[in-house]
């Protein structure tokens, strides 16, 4: 059956947000003289940042995620960018759709903030935030989700997205999954999360798209 449907994730697959997720961290860990320890918290990207937070701050988790949240927005808009060649894949995959959506664990006023100061929110007809599920991902929920608000079936669709957690979530919730490999996760930690496609730029993804 042709993909109808096109569900991104965001961060690390449409926003080049890692340089801002990394400086947000260091900062915050700075000011709670949390041990950076080599970044392992970046591996969570992909996971709502309250999770992130209770995992790296124990009791202290609340007052990480409030100094992550306060400093980012003071820097937002002016690191937060698309990756090179996301605006034209866009524009070449949407004629060839019936709709385009973000599924994203980041909370809905951020989400929209970057895809208000980027452009990216033009092609999209809707918007799965943190908010919008129970159970984020790896979950399926927010795929499923993504699905309702099309009012489509898992074979309609597919998902891209750059992490493990991303993967996860689209395979079960049934759709097919293709992973980018210019995001967080390298190619290796892509393929051992079993996507049905895995590329490597934003031409092939295009072609792939046109081709299944």
């Amino acid at each position: 059956m042709p993909k109808e449907y096109v569900l991104f994730d965001l961060d690390g697959t449409l926003l080049d947000t890692l340089p801002l997720i990394e400086t947000s961290f260091r900062h915050a860990f700075e000011q709670l003289k949390i041990p950076w320890a080599n970044g392992a918290v970046m591996k969570t990207i992909g996971i709502p940042l309250r999770d992130a937070c209770k995992q790296f701050g124990g009791d202290r988790w609340q007052e990480l995620f409030d100094c992550y949240v306060s400093y980012q927005l003071t820097i937002h808009d002016a690191h937060v960018k698309v990756f090179p060649g996301t605006m034209e894949a866009l524009a070449d995959i949407s004629p060839l759709v019936r709709g385009m959506a973000i599924v994203t664990s980041k909370r809905r006023p951020v989400a929209q903030r970057g895809l208000s100061v980027t452009g990216l929110g033009r092609y999209m007809q809707h918007l799965v935030a943190l908010e919008d599920v129970e159970k984020p991902k790896p979950n399926p929920e927010p795929v499923l989700c993504g699905l309702e608000k099309f009012n489509a079936s898992p074979e309609q669709a597919i998902f891209i997205g750059d992490s493990c957690f991303d993967i996860m979530s689209g395979r079960q919730a049934g759709v097919v999954t293709v992973a980018v490999s210019w995001g967080m996760a390298g190619p290796e930690d892509l393929r051992d999360s079993k996507p049905d496609f895995l590329v490597d730029n934003w031409p092939d993804l295009v072609a792939l798209i046109k081709s299944i």
